[in-house]
């Protein structure tokens, strides 16, 4: 696999990510579909480390994005629930 294909991968983790993130989901809802993205970002890395030498982990996961929104939907809750306001 070359890098483009690692992009193209990446791009559609982060566009299914944003659409987990984009529902009328609960947090929890929304926190286990990132969980489970994110997992499959592991696997992926684990995968493509032992198809490609030149392979780059960490660009790939910041380019997924999960990871960031994962911990963007978590700050909110702490944030909702530190303020009173539940969800």
């Amino acid at each position: 696999m070359t890098k483009k294909h690692f992009e193209i991968i990446a791009n559609d983790l982060n566009t299914r990510a944003i659409k987990v993130i984009s529902t009328e989901s609960s947090y929890e809802e929304k926190w286990f579909g990132l969980f489970t993205l994110e997992q499959l970002v592991i696997d992926f890395v684990n995968s493509f480390n032992k198809l490609n030498i030149n392979f780059d982990d960490s660009k790939f996961i910041q380019s997924c994005g999960v990871s960031k929104l994962k911990r963007e939907l978590e700050r909110e809750q702490a944030t909702k629930i530190a303020s009173g306001v539940f969800n």
